[in-house]
């Protein structure tokens, strides 16, 4: 049994034809390019959001307190974004998503960072010039949120006020 099962290997290397260097990277990229193409068909539409405002109820429920950025991008004061030194929170379809920091990410005021991750989202953020201190011991600042689908897509992106403080 043992000689046949060899013997049959043996026939079958046989038949198989050598490609060389050109044409294996030839195939190789036809691979590739099939296995994109499916990727990028399996994907669902691309579904714009926005953030829900996030209420004192929301941070009290939850628990959210220190030292923290809130963003409120627009023209709006709703916070819609709360980055902390571990940890940042995201309302959307009226539940609060938690996210955790990136350890690879930029460092921002108040021991924030510039990149969270979740498990469905991630969220980028930036904050720009020296910021404005109010006499309630927050600084405000230009920021942006950038918030990514799981495909890695842009889903959300706002400027707006950033205001950091304990």
């Amino acid at each position: 049994m043992r000689v046949l099962l060899l013997g049959a290997l043996v026939f079958l290397a046989a038949c198989g034809q050598t490609l060389t260097p050109e044409e294996k990277a030839a195939s190789d990229a036809r691979d590739i390019a099939m296995v994109k193409k499916a990727q990028e068909q399996a994907k669902p539409p691309l579904q714009a959001i926005v953030p829900d405002p996030i209420s004192w109820a929301d941070m009290e429920e939850n628990d959210i307190a220190g030292a923290s950025c809130k963003y409120a991008p627009g023209t709006s004061l709703g916070t819609r974004v709360i980055a902390m030194p571990e940890v940042a929170y995201v309302k959307l379809n009226g539940k609060l998503v938690r996210l955790a920091r990136d350890i690879g990410a930029q460092k921002l005021p108040l021991d924030t960072w510039s990149q969270y991750d979740g498990k469905s989202y991630s969220l980028k953020l930036s904050i720009s010039g020296d910021g404005r201190s109010a006499e309630d011991g927050t600084t405000s600042y230009d920021g942006s949120v950038i918030l990514k689908d799981p495909y890695n897509r842009i889903v959300y992106d706002g400027s707006g006020l950033a205001q950091c403080g304990s």
